[in-house]
């Protein structure tokens, strides 16, 4: 039987096993928040939804699975293959695990190449040409997805759900992806998510199948390069600047309706936009548009200046709210962001450093807020140990996000990411980069081409006093009258395997130790745990 569906089934086991084993999880039952002490919930909760989906629903998750299934077939003969032709082959002078061709990204897949080779397997889906239209080609891909997130207990034991529970996530994603000769591209992306054993359920956890990406490209191309101009629902990527992720850790990914304009050439890339975010409901078909929420801007990046082993990215993008809140109040906001990022590889030196300054309006205050972050490591050349390929990396990163010194003041100077990945300072996903400053040396191995082992420890500190802690998404911990600025420490190990081109198994254990500041608020110590297997086709 193909691997893909064997690791597929043994991902609904292992959800069932977790299930029997940690019964506790489901439970429904609340712990009060500590006395004198506060953390809030957050501001877009809503209690358990239980979906419902209506025969047009059913009907089009069955298309999904079917072509899931015939993509996962296809994707896994393809994968054996490969899987012997890779075995023959001598190791590379770089040991990486990003052997497979899919992307974060998967519109920024290209499949033209195999216009000119003969297809077989899981080609055969990537490249669909089209009858009578010379230059136009179809290509189907898609993905399907178990995830676990286990917290003993949530968010420090602080609130209604700092209890011990289980989260388990299953998504599926399609997409069809059409080029009509060089000038026109559609992509579409459809999923369908579903997740039980979160006390509350979050917009983002499940939905009946609904549009996630349409869009429509119009292309130029011109001497050097081309301009794309884009019109409709899509993950906006601008760039590789920390402050900005498609939050690909929850079920459903963030797009946003609206327009892109982007130039591109091999030395440099300039994008921009002007969006509103997706709203997502549980039903089929139904997300809209959040017209409360405006995300406008510009972005670009230039490759090698000077003939410089560099990357530089800078930017300038607003996000603008009807209603944002803060420890010192809520109010309407209007924060720009301005910034710049430079990586680059020497040797076997590797480093990434961004700053930015934000400025703008939340209610009559004017914000003045910086934030920085850094990432500086060495990877060892590679070595046969024990007949496969070994490379570790040795590195530290952090970051740096300013807080609000003075609740009263007129000037505002929390630093708040304009949409960053929840787990931009820890994997367990609970501190977010505001009023924060975390330094984290850590250690990887690449071992084969396929494997990733890495560990870590993160030390994460206040940055102001009298600013609160911020968790997910509208939450705060606060511990009225203390001083202490120790936030936690975390000691983390991983695992990434990519068994097939097709097939990732991810695992993350991470022990937190609570700081100063959470034990003053009535928090503790807790662990989280997490697996994670993927196919993609």
């Amino acid at each position: 039987m193909p691997e893909a569906i064997v690791a597929w089934r043994c991902a609904q086991s292992c959800r069932r096993r977790v299930v029997d084993l940690l019964p506790t999880a489901l439970s429904r039952q609340d712990l009060p928040i500590p006395a004198g002490n506060e953390a809030s919930s957050p501001r877009h909760a809503r209690p358990h939804i239980s979906v419902q989906y209506s025969f047009a629903g059913r009907c089009f998750t069955v298309l999904l699975v079917a072509l899931a299934m015939s993509g996962m077939i296809a994707a896994s003969a393809r994968a054996q293959e490969e899987s012997k032709e890779k075995s023959a082959k001598k190791p590379e002078q770089t040991i990486s695990a990003t052997r497979n061709a899919f992307r974060l990204y998967r519109w920024q897949e290209d499949y033209s190449y195999l216009a000119t080779k003969q297809r077989s397997g899981w080609e055969t889906l990537k490249y669909i040409p089209l009858p009578g239209l010379p230059g136009s080609w179809l290509s189907l891909g898609g993905e399907a997805r178990y995830r676990l997130d286990a917290y003993d207990p949530y968010l420090f034991g602080l609130g209604k759900s700092g209890r011990t529970w289980a989260s388990n996530q299953e998504r599926l994603l399609q997409h069809f992806d059409l080029h009509l000769g060089q000038m026109f591209r559609t992509f579409v992306q459809f999923d369908t998510a579903h997740e039980n054993g979160r006390p509350v359920q979050r917009a983002y956890d499940q939905s009946a199948p609904d549009l996630r990406q349409g869009f429509l490209d119009f292309i130029l191309p011109t001497r050097s390069g081309s301009i794309v101009v884009r019109s409709g629902r899509q993950e906006l990527y601008l760039g590789d600047s920390r402050w900005l992720a498609v939050r690909d850790p929850t079920n459903l990914r963030r797009s946003f309706d609206g327009f892109l304009a982007q130039y591109d050439d091999p030395k440099l890339t300039v994008r921009a936009f002007s969006a509103h975010p997706v709203g997502i409901l549980p039903g089929f078909i139904d997300d809209y548009t959040l017209t409360k929420e405006y995300f406008r801007g510009g972005y670009a990046n230039v490759r090698n200046p000077f003939g410089l082993p560099l990357t530089i990215d800078a930017y300038v993008y607003g996000r603008q709210q009807a209603s944002a809140t803060y420890a010192r109040g809520t109010a309407a906001e209007d924060r720009w962001t301005g910034g710049a990022r430079l990586s680059g590889r020497m040797g076997g030196f590797e480093g990434i450093a961004e700053a930015a300054y934000q400025w703008g309006s939340f209610g009559t205050a004017t914000i003045s807020a910086r934030g920085a972050f850094c990432d500086l490591g060495y990877r060892f050349a590679p070595s046969n140990a024990f007949a496969i390929g070994v490379q570790p990396k040795l590195g530290v990163r952090g970051h740096y996000a300013s807080g609000d010194d003075n609740l009263k003041s007129g000037i505002f100077h929390n630093f708040t990411a304009a949409y960053p990945a929840a787990s931009v300072i820890s994997e367990m996903s609970l501190l977010s980069v505001s009023n924060a400053v975390n330094l984290q040396p850590y250690a990887q191995l690449f071992i084969d081409r396929s494997l990733v082992l890495g560990a870590n420890w993160n030390v994460v500190r206040k940055v102001a006093t009298a600013d609160s802690v911020y968790g997910p998404i509208g939450t705060m911990i606060t511990a009225k009258s203390s001083a202490a600025l120790g936030l936690a420490q975390i000691g983390q190990v991983d695992m990434t395997w990519n068994i097939s081109q097709f097939l990732q198994l991810h695992a993350l254990y991470s022990h937190i130790f609570a700081g100063q500041y959470i034990r003053d608020a009535g928090g503790r110590s807790f662990d989280y745990y997490r697996l994670q297997l993927m196919a993609r086709w």
